[in-house]
C-alpha cells in the first residue's frame, strides 16, 4: 500500500488555538498512531482566522475514508472542524526513483 498525503481545507466552529489543542491531545495522537497517520502541518488562513488546513501522511485511502464517511462526522466535528464544506486533496508519489 502506498503512502498518501491528504490535505484538508475547512472552516472552524471554534478558535484555531482550540482546534490545535484538540489535535495535539494525547488521545487524538494515539488514534492517529494506531491508524499509521502523521500530522505534519496545521495552518491557519492568514485572511480568515476561521479557516484551517491540515496535512496528513498515512496509508492510502485511510484518511479519505474517515473524512468522507458520514458516520465519523461527530468525531471530526468534535475538534471544531466544520464537516461541510471540506476540500480534500490527495497526493501520492508514483515516481519509482523519486
Amino acid at each position: 500500500m502506498a503512502t498518501e498525503i491528504t490535505v484538508l481545507d475547512f472552516k472552524l466552529s471554534n478558535t484555531f488555538e482550540e482546534y490545535c489543542t484538540h489535535m495535539k491531545a494525547p488521545e487524538q495522537q494515539g488514534m492517529f498512531k494506531e491508524m499509521g497517520v502523521k500530522t505534519f502541518y496545521i495552518g491557519q488562513c492568514k485572511d480568515d482566522p476561521k479557516r484551517a488546513t491540515v496535512m496528513f501522511e498515512g496509508p492510502e485511502n485511510v484518511l479519505y475514508e474517515i473524512f468522507t464517511n458520514p458516520e465519523t462526522k461527530p468525531i471530526v466535528e468534535a475538534s471544531g472542524h466544520i464537516y461541510e464544506p471540506t476540500t480534500i486533496t490527495r497526493w501520492i508519489n508514483t515516481c519509482p526513483n523519486c
